[in-house]
């Protein structure tokens, strides 16, 4: 492969690094910036609008309280016709303080005739607004005179600093003012309220005049709060400082509550956090640009040596390896792609070998099962029991067809034990029609193990070594098949009460089943040993116990392995 086909990467590392990475990051810094920013300012605006609403719905309890008391006695007529009793006094006085009481704001009860003459007084030193006839057409008697609302509301200063919010009615008789009932509230009734909340707060009535005021940025020469600003809400921009502005009407607008939260400080943290943001990335982004230019030149050098060996690999040659000393992941990578290609050729080598192993077990029993003496023996035993016993003949026939059948049949190399042990059991069966009593035998298979995957034709060279080598000089031959679970094992053993072998010859046969050639000429157990060998490693194979004269014992031991573990799974659902 030629180097120019691959002469972009050295520019793509630096163009991926910023489009997949730093930008990103950047992207996601500024989204959660505005997040933070968005949550800020929900949070303003629900705090503001609920320290409005709070201290709204606290002046609205107020004045609709004292409104109701003054309408209260405004229908009754003898408190302007003659001088009250000390006790009647006291009685309109005691209602006045239940209320009080009741929302926690205190206020001052003054009752005149329709010359203004006070008849109640709530204080000795009467308020310069409600003292002689100078103000008589000014004030709050003025309001009450010309308003057609129930109860008149304005605000006026008593002295300097300390503003009252003044409730008044005029009562009418035939058409005169024969009195006037007037409530008085100190601003400072509601300082406590105010310091509970975290929003500057200012009540105007409806001329702008302000009764209550933490925040001045908004009042004007005047100490009026400007009538354009009356009904907004949002950000508002005084002087040098930003605020959020909730506003809020009551009694038919008459009074007017402003929430205010100074925003300054907040929106300039978040404008300088985004501007050294900024910073920060345009100077990460130009480090990255200068330094990844050198490192993307040094990183493809040891990437082109990897896509070459992939090359030569790819055309056949296993030999190929890397050399790379760059003490990072390319050395890594090439070290791995060089034990990945010796493991590749160990590996085509070992399949090569089990699929040799495999086609000399499968040909070797192709010719035991057509071998013209085994068919030549079998075929005239099933003649002669046709003529005397056609029940046997036909039984031994099923035997020989279906051992030829599995025999013959290559689609799968793994099958489980009980499909195994049942071709096995059809050879036992022609066995003990030619060997007659000479020949008995047992099978012990326990259910948990009927199901585990073994290589195909593995039990049968058990029972042939059994039969050829064990019935020699003998005139009973019994063998014994069975199976178990050991741990993570399943073992099969082959157990005969033969000739059995003696130490020099069970040693011999020992040493040729370790040996990666069989040079013996003995088939069976090798090839059984070596395939389980290629299969499962050195834990599973063929082990051998003889002794003269006492018989033979042939284990195989086989890894309970995940192929094994789903056949079994499978077989139990």
């Amino acid at each position: 492969m030629k180097k120019n086909k691959y002469s972009y990467f050295k520019d793509d590392i630096r163009k991926m690094l910023l489009l997949y990475a730093f930008f990103p990051a950047l992207i996601l810094t500024f989204l959660l910036l505005f997040m933070f920013w968005g949550y800020w300012k929900i949070d303003v605006v629900r705090t503001s609008s609920r320290e409005n609403d709070k201290l709204s719905a606290s002046l609205l309890e107020s004045v609709e309280s004292y409104s109701e008391f003054i309408e209260d006695l405004s229908d009754e007529s003898e408190l302007y016709r003659r001088a009250l009793s000390n006790g009647e006094r006291a009685d309109v006085f005691n209602r006045l303080y239940a209320i009080s009481n009741s929302i926690g704001k205190s206020a001052d009860l003054y009752i005149f005739d329709g010359s203004h003459n006070p008849i109640m007084v709530g204080r000795q030193n009467i308020p310069y607004y409600l003292s002689g006839q100078s103000y008589s057409n000014w004030g709050i008697f003025h309001t009450m005179k010309v308003s057609q609302d129930p109860v008149s509301i304005r605000v006026l200063e008593e002295y300097e600093g300390n503003m009252h919010l003044i409730m008044g009615k005029k009562i009418m008789e035939e058409g005169e003012i024969i009195g006037y009932i007037v409530i008085t509230m100190d601003s400072r009734q509601f300082q406590i309220e105010l310091s509970e909340l975290s929003s500057q707060s200012i009540i105007t009535d409806k001329s702008g005049k302000v009764f209550i005021a933490n925040n001045y940025a908004f009042l004007d020469n005047l100490s009026r709060v400007s009538l354009e600003e009356r009904d907004f809400e949002g950000t508002v921009k005084k002087g040098p400082d930003s605020y959020y502005l909730t506003s809020n009407s009551i009694l038919d607008n008459r009074l007017h509550i402003y929430s205010i939260k100074l925003i300054s400080n907040q929106m300039q943290f978040f404008i300088s956090i985004g501007i050294i943001l900024i910073l920060v990335f345009g100077l990460i982004i130009l480090l990255v640009l200068y330094s990844t230019k050198k490192l993307a030149i040094k990183k493809t050098e040891d990437f082109y040596k990897i896509m070459r060996a992939f090359d030569e690999v790819q055309s056949g040659d296993l030999s190929a390896r890397v050399s790379i000393f760059s003490n990072d992941e390319f050395q890594t990578i090439g070290d791995s792609f060089n034990e990945m290609v010796e493991n590749l050729q160990k590996e085509i080598s070992r399949n090569q070998e089990m699929t040799e192993r495999l086609s000399m077990t499968q040909i070797r029993h192709l010719r035991s099962q057509f071998n013209p003496h085994f068919l030549y023996n079998t075929l005239d035993n099933i003649r002669f029991m046709v003529k005397f016993n056609p029940e046997d003949a036909g039984k031994m026939i099923l035997s020989l067809s279906t051992l030829l059948r599995y025999s013959l049949d290559n689609a799968t190399e793994t099958v489980p034990l009980l499909k195994d042990m049942e071709s096995t059991e059809n050879y036992l069966k022609i066995m003990k029609f030619r060997y007659g009593d000479r020949l008995t035998y047992s099978i012990d298979i326990p259910a948990d193990v009927e199901n585990i995957a073994l290589p195909k034709l593995i039990i049968q060279p058990m029972i042939e070594n059994a039969v050829k080598y064990g019935s020699e000089g003998r005139m009973n031959l019994h063998i014994r098949l069975s199976a178990f679970r050991d741990g993570g094992n399943v073992k099969l053993i082959c157990e005969d009460n033969g000739v059995g072998m003696d130490e020099e010859m069970l040693a011999n046969v020992n040493s040729q089943l370790e040996k990666e050639v069989n040079d013996s000429g003995h088939f069976g157990l090798y090839n059984i040993h070596r395939r389980l060998r290629l299969k499962y490693g050195e834990a599973s194979g063929v082990s051998i116990e003889s002794a003269r004269g006492v018989g033979t014992k042939l284990m195989i031991v086989i890894p309970l392995m995940e192929e094994n573990q789903n056949i079994m799974e499978g077989a139990a659902e």
